[in-house]
């Protein structure tokens, strides 16, 4: 009998665990064929970025552009987004996202179906590392 316990007792463990690390790898994203809203917060300064891989957009088409939105930041110099994967490699371009306008960003290796995430980056030159972000963005071309 103790043996039966014992082994309810490690499978009940083993579940409770799974069950955490399965929360915390968990996202959220939204089709792109509407606007996903992130903040980045204290973007790194001098050209080093900010990767958010909770909020996501799934590609809804096979097009070849990214939409990025940005409606708020701190950035003297501005600041730079692109598309990643949840293992935060790029793929889109790089491109400047002047705040109240909307840019498209060519994509490389993005797969209908696939959710994506975004990288803000500061400039070159921006000394600030406590510039946040506020961007809405989408894996495909809502212009």
């Amino acid at each position: 009998m103790k043996t039966k316990k014992k082994m309810v007792a490690l499978g009940m463990s083993l579940m409770i665990l799974c069950g955490s690390l399965a929360s915390v790898s968990a996202y959220v994203y939204v089709p792109g064929t509407q606007y996903q809203t992130v903040t980045h917060k204290d973007i790194p300064a001098w050209g080093y970025h900010s990767f958010d891989t909770y909020y996501g957009s799934k590609k809804a088409t096979t097009g070849y552009f990214a939409t990025f939105h940005k409606t708020h930041g701190d950035a003297a110099l501005g600041n730079f987004a692109e598309i990643i994967t949840s293992g935060k490699t790029a793929r889109s371009n790089m491109i400047g996202i002047p705040e109240g306008k909307t840019v498209l960003s060519e994509e490389h290796s993005c797969s209908k179906g696939t959710v994506y995430f975004t990288a803000v980056g500061s400039h070159s030159l921006e000394p600030s590392n406590t510039c946040d972000v506020n961007l809405k963005f989408s894996a495909d071309n809502l212009r």
